[in-house]
């Protein structure tokens, strides 16, 4: 790799923990890169044959081609006239990087994985490898009601370091957890609305009476109730109606009740868990009783295919499971019928999002490929591992393409980004080289044993270390046998 730079003391250094090669300077942080490409794909336009993409301040200030990109005098230059520069795949809905999928209660929207994510958790490690740069880290879908989710980008040594979105939506399943029938968790699920509506109607009459309690009950939980907090203001909703909640200080709801209230009001995402199509009419009866619709994506399992039609009508995007192929057999005649799910949304017309596996074979680039491979257009398959989840997210103007304003986050490919033989090469996040392939310990040791330092042998008889109690022989010292 050809890197320059007016900071010529900048070096890349190891993070033992992570076994990731990522910047490490010596001098004082460059904050102005400009990454060459012999190909950029921005996903905004046509790709760039030896593209230059500038970002300064951790944000995408100039892409062009290089005769129409002035770098800056003093940016650290990466190039790479041989590699694909790409946007970096994008992660609609994942459980992993937490230290625990699930509560055991049903209702858990007071909850936050911000306060589980593991910086150091393995997966952000093989995120990076794969080119995943933005997760929607979401807690799991045995439950009824999950906590609030985050978005976060796979590098970082804190949580606030790796944030992208805060309270990034709440997961909720209309498929039944462990120990319900789809009858009781369905009504699980309208009861969590139904309860919170109560709740909010007798705030309101207790507002009214002069009853200072949820006041009082606000101060004991350590809220401060003031600025925006103080105020009380109409309840933003195309479906309920509660009259005189503005005179309800918004800062006197209840924390644990809170977020329900923020996907009423849309202004947080609802993931609605559907395993079969039955739970996708749960899912959508839900979300029109309560007026969230719009703000509503269904993460479907492999036979909701089925209830397409619906899913069109009510004008929802959706997120597939890993496993793309649904198998069904018929019962008559015993003979086997294969659906690609993927294309069924795509000739639709409805807008779907991927997600990868726990396998590492089967990252966001192996599942837009296979889309490639079961006719579905190049730039949808793309669509649905970048822009797609992106807009999801509502991280449409910042990640999944590469373009003015959007955040300085980019991958380098050794090929096409869809290609079985491409490996991603460097990896830059906010304007930081943060990974570089031919430094990845892990990777080295894979390829062609070289075994990190530091690190134990195999075969423990091979090393010996100086007064572990053996001899130059490896017998054990006739002292250490006497005791």
């Amino acid at each position: 790799m050809k890197i320059t730079s007016t900071y010529r003391t900048l070096a890349l250094g190891v993070i033992s923990a992570a076994g990731l090669a990522v910047s490490a300077v010596a001098a004082p942080q460059v904050d102005k890169t400009a990454v060459k490409a012999g190909k950029v794909i921005t996903l905004n336009g046509e790709p760039i044959e030896n593209g230059v993409i500038v970002i300064e301040g951790g944000r995408i200030t100039a892409v062009g081609p290089e005769g129409d990109v002035q770098i800056p005098w003093d940016a650290e230059v990466i190039d790479q006239p041989d590699m694909v520069a790409f946007p970096g795949f994008v992660e609609s809905h994942v459980s992993r990087g937490i230290d625990r999928a699930n509560e055991t209660i049903d209702v858990a929207a007071f909850l936050n994985v911000a306060d589980s994510i593991d910086p150091v958790n393995f997966y952000f490690e093989e995120a990076i490898r794969n080119g995943i740069l933005t997760i929607n880290v979401q807690q799991g879908v045995d439950t009824v009601v999950a906590g609030q989710g985050m978005v976060v980008k796979p590098f970082g040594m804190t949580v606030e370091s790796m944030m992208v979105k805060p309270r990034a939506g709440l997961t909720m399943s209309a498929a039944p957890k462990r120990g319900k029938t789809r009858a009781t968790q369905a009504q699980a699920l309208r009861g969590a609305f139904e309860d919170l509506k109560t709740y909010l109607e007798d705030m309101v009459q207790r507002k009214k009476d002069g009853n200072n309690f949820d006041r009082r009950e606000a101060l004991y939980q350590g809220r401060e109730i003031e600025g925006e907090d103080a105020k009380g203001r109409a309840l933003n909703s195309e479906v309920w109606k509660i009259d005189g909640f503005e005179l309800v200080p918004r800062g006197e709801v209840d924390e644990k009740r809170a977020p329900l209230l923020a996907v009423v009001e849309g202004r947080m995402h609802a993931f609605v868990w559907c395993s079969t199509p039955l739970d996708v009419h749960t899912a959508l009866r839900v979300a029109e009783a309560n007026g969230f619709t719009k703000n509503t994506t269904l993460a479907l399992g492999r036979s909701c295919w089925k209830a397409a039609p619906k899913i069109k009508e009510a004008g929802v995007s959706v997120i597939l499971e890993s496993n793309l192929t649904h198998v069904e057999r018929d019962p008559l005649t015993g003979e086997e019928k294969e659906t690609f799910v993927p294309k069924v949304f795509h000739d639709a017309g409805i807008p779907f999002a991927l997600m990868s596996s726990g396998d590492a074979n089967k990252s966001l680039w192996f599942q837009a490929a296979q889309c490639v491979a079961n006719d579905i257009p190049r730039d949808a398959a793309i669509a649905a591992v970048t822009t797609t989840p992106a807009m999801i997210l509502g991280l449409e103007k910042r990640v999944g393409s590469i373009k003015t304003g959007a955040d300085g986050q980019l991958i380098l490919m050794s090929g096409d980004p869809l290609s079985v033989t491409s490996t991603v090469q460097h990896v830059i996040i906010d304007g930081k080289h943060v990974y570089d392939r031919s430094k990845d310990v892990r990777v080295r040791q894979l390829m062609d044993g070289t075994r990190p330092p530091g690190t134990v042998a195999e075969d423990p008889a091979d090393e010996e270390w100086e007064g572990d109690g053996e001899g130059d022989d490896g017998e054990v010292s006739k002292d250490d046998k006497n005791g």
